[in-house]
């Protein structure tokens, strides 16, 4: 079995385009020109820092430990779960589910060159460049979002390796002493409990060990969260920003962005079930959200109002999946050309776990009372996607080595008639220059690995089928 690429997104610069594709542990930086300019491999990573720990173990004049095969090494190495690009497009940013924060920065011929990698407390969940282009904000599934900065500078003198993860220290036990004593006890009971208390005499504290980065803890949730956004919005002549958070809990929060993230704007409220993703729609203060309901929202965020209910169930029941629970794993912002004028539009691009479709619409439509969904069926149920010169590229979850796992297609807008439809149209130039990567090899994995990788957005709906697995642990 194929492993498919679960995460994608695109460079462009004065150079040109290039995607990134992550295949597991694998990160591969494809040119559009059809060549691979450059592989970073997690497990590579491991491997050298296993060979660097038996050179310093061979200087010991002391005896040898232990180390981990090389299949030991291979099994442990972490995937990708998440890939995002600095908005000047130098640095990528990516996510293994070690819980390690991994920046890179890219040169002039697209390969990446890993410059450091910072290891979180829990298991991010989200991730974004701010537009600043020096700071990440980082959310994790305990319901934390931080801030880093992009280029890692060490705290408390330390030095920051590139491949360093954070290593247990010495902590001085602490011997617990009663607060109580012979002399202020005299019930035999109390007595007997003190004596208890007494022989503890090797209880030790326990102790957390501190982020050794610089990093600020900007807000919080009760609730898993789920994915988060950076707004800006002009406010007296100023420009301020928002963080905009969704959780398991039905809620959106809009918390005001640094150093005043501690403040709540509000709510926007109304969902019945888990929000899994959020996206804004550029150029107006509009916020579209989608989860486990049978609705997308449409929201004004500056004002916390439900503008529209979009209705997703009808366009997966058009599929003739009317027993499928709609599970939103993704919401984008695509190009588009009108069919009419050749101008630029814009459409919202959705996608609905473990169902091979693209549901399109007009982002200029989301308020029409008419305007229903476009679907586009697909081959495997999609996974990621970006775009890349006007064009969309998709990454399928296609497990065989006969057929692609990443498609490109052409999306235009046709207003002629009483409703705006959004057209569809494979791209083949654009599918030729990926053929190189389609045809990479990629490691075999089993089916329930792949899947636990591939899809957990379901898992978290409450009030689902029992006997699926509830995924509510934050590590």
């Amino acid at each position: 079995m194929a492993h498919p690429f679960q995460c994608i997104t695109s460079i462009s610069s004065d150079n040109g385009s290039c995607l990134l594709a992550a295949c597991g542990s694998k990160i591969l930086s494809v040119k559009l020109d059809g060549t691979v300019a450059s592989e970073w491999s997690a497990e590579a990573v491991l491997q050298s820092n296993s060979a660097e720990n038996d050179d310093e173990e061979d200087k010991r004049p002391a005896k040898k430990q232990k180390t981990a095969p090389v299949q030991a090494i291979v099994a442990a190495s972490p995937n990708v779960i998440k890939l995002v690009v600095s908005p000047n497009q130098e640095h990528v940013v990516a996510i293994t589910d070690d819980k390690a924060v991994r920046v890179f920065s890219i040169d002039a011929d697209f390969a990446l060159n890993e410059l450091s990698q910072r290891v979180m407390p829990k298991r991010p969940c989200a991730i974004e460049v701010l537009p600043d282009n020096a700071t990440i904000l980082c959310g994790d599934k305990f319901g934390d979002v931080y801030s880093l900065p992009l280029v890692a500078s060490p705290i408390n003198g330390g030095n920051e390796a590139v491949n360093s993860a954070p290593q247990p220290t010495a902590v001085q036990p602490s011997t617990f002493k009663p607060s109580a004593t012979t002399l202020t006890v005299h019930s035999g009971r109390n007595r007997l409990a003190l004596e208890q208390q007494m022989k503890q005499k090797n209880l030790t504290a326990k102790s957390k060990e501190p982020l050794k980065f610089e990093h600020k803890l900007l807000l919080g949730h009760v609730s898993m969260l789920t994915d988060h956004t950076f707004a800006t919005r002009e406010i007296d002549c100023k420009q301020r920003g928002y963080i905009i958070t969704a959780d398991r809990d039905e809620h959106i929060r809009i918390s005001r962005g640094p150093p005043q993230a501690h403040v709540i704007e509000g709510y926007c409220l109304g969902h019945t079930e888990f929000i899994s993703k959020i996206c804004l729609i550029p150029g107006t203060d509009l916020l579209v959200s989608g989860g486990g309901d049978d609705w997308l929202g449409v929201w004004e965020w500056p004002s916390f109002k439900l503008r529209r209910k979009l209705d997703i169930r009808a366009a997966i029941s058009g599929l003739g999946s009317e027993e499928t629970r709609v599970a939103i794993s993704g919401l984008w912002i695509a190009p588009a050309v009108n069919i009419d004028d050749g101008m630029p539009e814009t459409v919202l691009v959705a996608t609905s776990e473990q169902t091979p479709a693209l549901f399109c619409m007009a982002t200029k439509s989301l308020l029409e009372e008419d305007s229903t969904f476009t679907t586009v069926e697909i081959p495997k149920s999609p996974l990621d996607l970006t775009c890349i010169d006007d064009e969309l590229l998709l990454s399928l979850d296609e497990r065989t080595t006969d057929s692609p796992r990443l498609q490109a297609y052409r999306l235009t807008v046709d207003a002629s008639d009483m409703q705006t439809t959004v057209l569809a149209s494979r791209s083949q130039e654009t599918e030729t220059k990926l053929a190189e990567a389609n045809k990479s090899p990629s490691s075999k994995v089993e089916e329930k690995p792949l899947n636990d990788l591939l899809y957990g957005i379901a898992n978290l709906r409450k009030r689902g089928d029992a006997s699926a697995p509830d995924e509510q642990t934050a590590e």
